[in-house]
């Protein structure tokens, strides 16, 4: 039994992938795949190429290593509520297709993005989208009234003031 020295009897089955026959743990280690810091926090959206923009910008001196994450999480998150809410909108609107509109609508109809944003995104000539409601005929007839009766109330004060004098 000399010569089945450097044999190994154990099957492969019974072995452990890590170990050799002689006992000794195996040259061969397994080589874990780099998790991104996106995937490790759960994201979508580049925490690298975030942090990359943080230190281009030259916001600040020193920022934490949470910073990124952190600004990366709260983009995601503002970008979700305003694509879901330009989508319901755009589904209202029985239109496949997200429109700039859409978009401008959910972010005037959603109180937290308008306290987030502040006023809004500056419009450079275009007026402010509104919704096409289609007249009725009886609400027509009911406008021609208030239109009637309002100038009627404008006229009365005038009529006063010229009285008072």
């Amino acid at each position: 039994m000399a010569g089945t020295d450097g044999v190994c009897t154990a099957t492969e089955q019974e072995r452990e992938p890590e170990a050799s026959c002689s006992g000794e743990p195996s040259m061969r280690r397994k080589v874990k795949a780099k998790k991104s810091r996106s995937s490790r926090a759960g994201l979508l959206f580049p925490v690298s190429r975030i942090e990359r923009q943080l230190r281009k910008g030259q916001f600040a001196e020193r920022f934490g290593a949470s910073a990124p994450v952190y600004l990366a999480a709260v983009l995601q998150w503002v970008t979700h509520k305003t694509m879901d809410m330009a989508g319901k909108i755009s589904k209202k609107s029985n239109q496949q297709c997200i429109s700039p509109s859409h978009l401008q609508m959910s972010l005037k109809n959603s109180s937290v993005l308008k306290h987030l944003l502040g006023s809004g995104p500056k419009h450079s000539g275009r007026p402010d989208p509104k919704s096409q409601h289609v007249a009725s005929p009886s609400k027509m007839k009911k406008t021609k009234r208030m239109k009637r009766s309002h100038r009627r109330q404008q006229a009365a004060p005038a009529r006063a003031a010229v009285t008072a004098e």
